[in-house]
């Protein structure tokens, strides 16, 4: 592999550090409705 620079290796982690945290943000929005939320609850009730 290619030696990078410390500056192209420290943005190719924030970019990817981005990727995860809007892919995070993304699925608990889809994830997390209401509905999801009760049952996720009620799982430790029952």
């Amino acid at each position: 592999m290619m030696q990078m620079s410390q500056t192209r290796r420290a943005l190719l982690w924030a970019t990817m550090a981005l990727i995860v945290a809007v892919l995070c943000v993304l699925g608990f929005r889809g994830y997390l409705s209401a509905e999801m939320l009760l049952n996720f609850a009620n799982m430790f009730y029952c």
